[in-house]
């Protein structure tokens, strides 16, 4: 099953640049795509991730991809739902990133991305700037990820890879062509589910057994990637790059003020964000906070608290 939706708006956000990002008749030479799995968790984020990539004016469409049976939830670009692959469809295995590479095989299999390009991203990334930088044919471009070092993890790249001298250390965000893209994606899901089926494998990987099923299937392809920093950490103090992946805490210099997305209510301010935040997690609480304004009138219906599932969902994240 794939549903495809068209972009639906909540006010208007539009910048000149996204305006001319987006009436221009030529076809976009990225599209940005990234997987949720339909919980109120997730979808905050997905809203503040449309939010940014529209606010910069980020040339090329976004979507997200909705691993779920619920219908989707409104979202400032297109939606394509697919049937979700958490818990696994055969082996029961609860592991939500399986809807990662999943997802994206299912949407290259209905539709053809618009631009060579494809940004793949996480719901918990935002943009700070334009994307501009593209991926030719064999040459895709990733993140280098340090706890992905495949020299420290021998045994599960032994286990799983056939080629793993080229195994890199790499993650999110990534630039590859589509057409890379096509062929990766099912090799990624059979890596993913294989590491997870192996005790050994899944207890050396853990939560990141995705991110080496990915590394692992692009090393057996020949696809090696150009690492090149496109997105700075939370907790890094840097403003210098287009995107912020909060995937940690943002803590202030003394260490006493802490922000954590799972702890976020969804649609609210977060209060008095301190002087002394990293570049990067001050970026990001800026815009979060900008974003929020506008969603003054959900918080004054819900109190913005999250569902008792959607709680024990964001605790595995």
């Amino acid at each position: 099953m794939v549903t495809i939706s068209t972009p639906t708006r909540s006010g208007s956000i539009r910048s000149a640049a996204a305006s001319a990002a987006t009436t221009t008749a030529t076809v976009p030479s990225i599209h940005a795509v990234f997987s949720t799995d339909g919980s109120r968790y997730q979808s905050w984020q997905a809203e503040l991730l449309a939010y940014s990539h529209r606010r910069v004016g980020q040339p090329g469409p976004l979507t997200r991809l909705w691993s779920a049976w619920a219908a989707p939830t409104t979202f400032l670009g297109s939606t394509v739902q697919t049937e979700p692959y958490s818990p696994h469809p055969v082996t029961g295995d609860d592991y939500d990133p399986y809807n990662k590479p999943a997802a994206l095989q299912a949407w290259l299999q209905e539709t053809c991305p618009l631009g060579d390009t494809v940004l793949l991203l996480d719901p918990d990334c935002v943009f700070v700037a334009p994307v501009t930088l593209t991926a030719e044919p064999g040459r895709p471009v990733a993140q280098p990820v340090g706890y992905m070092n495949p020299t420290d993890n021998a045994e599960l790249v032994r286990r799983h890879c056939r080629r793993p001298a080229l195994v890199q250390a790499l993650g999110i965000p990534t630039l590859i062509h589509r057409d890379d893209l096509a062929v990766l994606a099912p090799l990624w899901l059979a890596k993913t589910e294989a590491i997870r089926n192996d005790e050994i494998a899944r207890e050396l990987a853990g939560w990141t057994a995705e991110m080496w099923g990915y590394a692992c299937a692009a090393a057996e392809l020949g696809l090696q990637h150009q690492l090149r920093e496109l997105a700075a950490f939370s907790t890094e103090d840097r403003d210098d790059l287009p995107l912020v992946h909060y995937c940690w805490e943002s803590v202030g210099a003394s260490g006493r003020w802490r922000w954590y997305k799972r702890g976020y209510r969804p649609w609210e301010p977060v209060a008095d964000p301190p002087d002394d935040l990293p570049r990067a997690s001050a970026a990001l609480l800026g815009l979060l906070n900008e974003w929020a304004a506008r969603q003054q009138y959900r918080v004054a219906g819900s109190g913005g608290r999250p569902r008792p599932s959607d709680a024990s969902r964001a605790s595995k994240r």
